[in-house]
């Protein structure tokens, strides 16, 4: 089983009107969301855990799940709203959001709400905002601590300033969770934003030092670049006719986490032992994957099916 924690919410894109009207076009989301439903749309085991509200937009956030397949056992429910982002795009269809969620559902957890498991997730995953504010976020450190001795972590800062604008806050709380995850996927973008002007190369390198055995960094429409203790592979990009890039990140986070279960890493030891051909097979897969959901509107993650050229790649 994956397990993904963190964030469920509401984007709001807002549409051109006329007069003093202001549409939006409401779509589920939240990068953990996104990403256990990917999982699941690559068919794999994904179970969500976070908190969410018992609203009519909470209500549909869990019937979401339900048709694409997320298991809903350590789903929390609570009477906390559900946070809603407002998401705006550039000419280049880049999203920029604005985030309605002080004491919403998704933050509220804390660690008496842990889930217990019948049998160790293969890989638990968190990122965003709600690796750092709290109360969850210290539950989700707490719940990290106690099941890496048997399951992988895996991390991506997923830096958010219309949530949290101090950026050396999300430096040192990114710098904190590093040492406790065995992958770490980034965007170059993020990387900019907490450690502006540093080389890519030796964060990575640094980062490494610290525990990591995988460390991928993103570069949008230039592919991506996976970095192991002695092995540095680029990926090209993917050219697509881009709707717009909400969601990329969490399909790549998806494909990539359902990718090193098909390599059979699932283990600290198999991980670390990925050759260089395997890696950039698990990065194609990965950046194809992502290619598909900018060609379509808001997070619309691609199935098993529209990649089996890439899939087949891996095995």
């Amino acid at each position: 089983m994956f397990l993904i924690c963190g964030e469920a919410l509401f984007d709001l894109f807002g549409e051109a009107s006329s007069g003093d009207s202001l549409s939006f076009d409401a779509r589920i989301g939240g990068s953990p969301f996104n990403v256990a439903m990917g999982l699941a749309r690559l068919g794999e085991d994904a179970a969500f855990f976070g908190g969410i509200s018992r609203d009519a937009l909470g209500e549909r956030l869990v019937q979401k799940f339900r048709t694409e397949g997320v298991s809903e056992d350590y789903i929390l429910r609570t009477d906390h709203l559900t946070t809603l982002s407002v998401v705006q795009k550039d000419e280049h269809g880049h999203p920029a959001y604005t985030f309605y969620g002080a004491g919403a559902a998704d933050r509220m957890v804390t660690t008496d709400d842990l889930p217990d498991f019948p049998e160790p997730p293969l890989f638990l995953h968190v990122g965003s905002y709600t690796a750092l504010v709290d109360p969850v976020a210290t539950a989700l450190k707490t719940l990290i601590e106690r099941e890496r001795p048997h399951t992988l972590i895996s991390f991506d800062p997923n830096i958010r300033p219309t949530v949290v604008s101090d950026m050396m806050l999300w430096r040192q709380n990114t710098e904190a969770m590093v040492p406790l995850t065995d992958v770490v996927k980034v965007s170059d973008e993020d990387l900019e934003l907490i450690l502006p002007g540093e080389p890519v190369d030796e964060v990575v390198r640094k980062w490494l030092a610290l525990g990591p055995d995988l460390v991928v960094v993103t570069r949008g429409g230039n592919g991506a670049t996976a970095y192991t203790s002695d092995l540095k592979i680029d990926c090209p990009g993917v050219r697509v006719t881009v709707e717009d890039t909400v969601g990329a990140g969490d399909t790549f986070q998806a494909a990539l986490l359902a990718g090193l279960k098909q390599l059979g890493a699932t283990g600290r030891d198999r991980l670390s032992g990925l050759d260089e051909t395997r890696i950039n097979n698990l990065l194609a897969f990965a950046v194809r994957a992502a290619a598909v959901t900018c060609s379509r509107r808001g997070a619309d993650l691609p199935r098993m099916t529209e990649l089996e050229k890439e899939w087949a790649a891996l095995k």
